[in-house]
């Protein structure tokens, strides 16, 4: 059906210079949970189409959902529209150019998402109830089969099939006072945990419900697992090496190629060959992608770009790595497709174990950082507070600041423990210039007589100087 469609399409805009189709249908089943009770499961269908087109100096684009014979025509008749009075943007570059393969199709689909059916979808779900220990006030488990298809005017004709599994789970407990944990998963198979999830779940309510609010303005280093240092990268180094930045003089590294932007211990690697939410052979616009270095020993290599920038490197895209609907309404926009971090040799462990002075931050508010300039100042959750090697407390309302262009500049352990966070995918990583900064009143912290959520057997510390 969306092939016909966008070929139907391109017949009818292939009087203009440039023109481009793409369509994409899309199930998605999904499973809520509210207040550890399995509340809707519901499936829905999503086939549309986009259209664009430039003549001149001018664009013009629409999208409509194909639901009913004349869709297609109404999409031709919309963007035609738009294309009289949309603005005139000098030098605009072309639709993607035909390009071979280059590397195999990746392993994104998973025939047990095809296949599942509401009662399987209510059996995961019920495993991450009957498995937490806490109330689970929100979640919801979401597993999808994407198809789509980009064809233009220059020749491009390809398409790509995936499966999409994400799931978000919230938790709270309450004990000194109420405490809230986050899960996440990101994946094309159905590969999940629910027992892990559950569990994980218990352990971090668990020990934000005991956190005791952090006093004083401390300098020392911080330790990010993959649940927020992927927001932290994605919105920094991405923002950085986003090619739509650099053409406009935003990116921070835009005159960095061949230099030295990070720490010699970090290599990223964007591979779409991989097994992840947006791996493809070819990305939304129908340029070939491929596996290259972005940064390598610190050094930065090169940027992601697409038509828009021109000189593509195939990262082009409308899909989301976390919700199949919609595609078709997204013109295309630049985003890592599966931006590695090359993973080190530390164990979380080891890492708290080799850390004079820092803080494991279990959750941040919100964990991001400015794109422009890096900057950040979050509000931690729930941290652990480490002195010569041992965890003496568990803290909250403190605010954590620091700069993540700095950051990947000063690393100074990276993780064996990778995870996919959205386009990314990062293990724990330890970086130090970062400053804590709590209430006035020195530092006045209790020990929490939780153990860390990753850990049955971590050792806690009572007599670190600084902390009653």
């Amino acid at each position: 059906m969306i092939h016909e469609a966008a070929e139907r399409a391109l017949k009818a805009v292939s009087r203009y210079p440039q023109c481009e189709a793409y369509a994409s249908s899309a199930v998605v089943h999904t499973v809520y949970i509210d207040n550890s009770k399995i509340s809707n499961i519901e499936t829905k269908r999503d086939d549309g189409l986009m259209v664009r087109m430039i003549d001149g100096e001018r664009q013009g684009k629409a999208s409509v959902s194909l639901c009913r014979d004349s869709s297609v025509d109404d999409c031709v008749r919309m963007a035609e529209s738009v294309l009289k009075f949309s603005p005139s943007t000098p030098n605009m570059n072309g639709y993607a150019l035909p390009g071979k393969a280059r590397h195999a199709m990746p392993d994104v689909w998973d025939r047990r998402v095809e296949d599942i059916t509401p009662d399987e979808l209510r059996e995961l779900a019920r495993a991450v109830i009957d498995n937490c220990r806490v109330n689970i006030p929100r979640a919801q488990i979401r597993v999808s089969t994407h198809d789509c298809v980009t064809m233009n005017g220059n020749g491009v004709d390809c398409s790509h099939r995936s499966t999409l599994v994400y799931g978000h789970f919230t938790s709270m407990a309450v004990r000194d006072h109420p405490g809230e944990g986050m899960e996440t998963y990101h994946g094309t198979h159905l590969d999940l945990d629910p027992a892990a999830i559950g569990q994980a779940l218990s352990r971090k309510a668990e020990a934000a419900a005991v956190c005791t609010e952090f006093k004083g303005h401390e300098k020392l280093s911080m330790i990010l697992p993959p649940s927020e240092l992927g927001d932290m990268i994605t919105s920094s180094v991405g923002s950085a090496i986003d090619g739509e930045n650099v053409k406009y003089g935003t990116s921070l590294w835009k005159e960095s190629v061949g230099q030295q932007v990070a720490s010699k211990e970090l290599t990223m690697i964007e591979d779409p060959s991989a097994r992840a939410p947006l791996s493809c052979v070819f990305d939304d616009e129908g340029t070939p992608t491929e596996r290259r270095p972005v940064i390598e020993n610190g050094v930065l290599r090169g940027f992601n770009r697409d038509s828009f920038c021109g000189g593509s490197t195939g990262n082009g895209m409308r899909r989301s790595s976390v919700e199949a609907q919609g595609a078709y309404e997204r013109t295309p926009a630049i985003k890592p497709l599966n931006l590695g971090v090359v993973p080190g040799r530390y164990s979380r462990e080891d890492m708290i174990e080799q850390t004079d002075s820092g803080i494991l931050v279990e959750k941040f508010a919100w964990p991001e950082a400015d794109e422009l300039t890096g900057r950040f100042g979050l509000n931690v959750r729930c941290g652990y507070v480490i002195k010569k090697g041992e965890i003496v407390a568990t803290v909250n309302n403190a605010l954590l600041m620091g700069n993540m262009i700095d950051a990947v500049a000063n690393v100074e352990m990276i993780g064996n423990d990778p995870e996919h966070m959205g386009v990314v995918r990062v293990p724990t990583m330890s970086f130090s210039g970062t400053e804590l900064v709590g209430n006035r009143g020195g530092c006045g912290c209790s020990i929490a007589i939780s153990r860390p959520p990753w850990s049955s057997s971590w050792r806690w510390c009572a007599a670190s100087p600084g902390y009653t």
